[in-house]
């Protein structure tokens, strides 16, 4: 119960510190609160909402997926739909295919944390190089622009809304309930709690694991087909730094690097703070760079933060 009251009082705490920058923004910039611009700031935030739901999984679990924005996931799955498609595969082929490979790419990060039994940290740095080297290798490293159907998922509008601000709303209430309501997230939970207690009790801990990370890689690769219809081009820089994006919007929404505490809401919050920030330093014209000493700021400060009340969450 006190865990449940400590995370809705993060939430509530996140949502009113979105509130206050979203209303000092508004008072900087003329052209922050136009239903134009909030529109572009959820499009822009969903792909890390998307993202983020897996990787709540995953560090609940006290792992972490630092290839979710590489190659394994958005650029070597955004790749393989421009080669594809070059090669003269339509569409309805190429977006499969991406799916498939992401899908993969994230099954190999959870065979090597689960059967090879190395630290995620590790595995997943290493993958981060090898799949951007083979994504790099697909791409001949040169630009690559994407048009007609290829476009349809970063552009297609639902009733005037984005079709990718529809898929994060369902990621993240599917992530909710899985996470709240079924048997796999209260495993989840436990196995982050405590691996040890919860193997002993006979969760099947080795498959939630490499569930959890094929589904990062499935939702990486979702994020990366939605970046390159938006943008139109897919290049070599595509989802470079991606991985910490979505870690610090997992972290600033409340779910412990020390794992078993975690929210779905939390972490769509911490994306949207963060696409918010990254969107109103744009509009009053600031240094394109400062966006990453903010970002760097807040996730020490959410880390900080989420140190101190783990301490005191034991000692209590």
């Amino acid at each position: 119960m006190r865990r449940r009251n400590l995370q809705k009082m993060q939430i509530l705490v996140l949502g009113a510190v979105l509130v206050a920058i979203s209303m000092l923004f508004a008072q900087r910039s003329a052209g922050f609160a136009d239903w134009g611009n909030v529109r572009n700031i959820l499009l822009d935030a969903s792909p890390t909402m998307i993202c983020a739901v897996a990787m709540t999984f995953i560090v609940i679990t006290r792992g972490i997926d630092l290839s979710i924005g590489s190659v394994s996931n958005m650029a070597l799955a955004a790749a393989v739909v421009a080669t594809g498609t070059a090669a003269g595969l339509s569409a309805a082929v190429a977006y499969p295919v991406a799916l498939a490979v992401g899908a993969f790419a994230g099954f190999v990060n959870g065979a090597i944390v689960v059967w090879v039994r190395i630290n995620p940290l590790i595995a997943t740095l290493g993958t981060l190089t090898l799949f951007r080297g083979i994504g790099l290798h697909l791409t001949g490293a040169t630009l690559h622009p994407i048009e007609g159907p290829l476009t349809l998922l970063g552009r297609t509008q639902v009733f005037g809304i984005g079709l990718p601000i529809w898929l994060a709303v369902v990621a993240v209430l599917c992530g909710a309930v899985v996470l709240g309501q079924t048997v796999a997230g209260r495993h989840l939970l436990a196995l982050g709690d405590s691996p040890r207690s919860a193997r002993e009790t006979g969760i099947a801990g080795n498959r939630l694991l490499l569930a959890i990370y094929t589904i990062a890689g499935l939702t990486g690769a979702v994020a990366g087909l939605i970046v390159v219809g938006r943008v139109g081009v897919l290049t070599s820089e595509l989802g470079f730094g991606f991985e910490f994006t979505v870690i610090t919007a997992v972290v600033l929404g409340g779910t412990s690097l020390f794992g078993g505490r975690g929210t779905i809401l939390g972490s769509a919050l911490g994306a949207i703070l963060l696409t918010t920030i990254q969107n109103g330093l744009n509009l009053m014209g600031s240094d394109p760079y400062y966006y990453d000493v903010v970002r760097g700021a807040v996730l020490m400060a959410a880390v900080s933060t989420d140190t101190i009340m783990t301490r005191f969450a034991q000692r209590a």
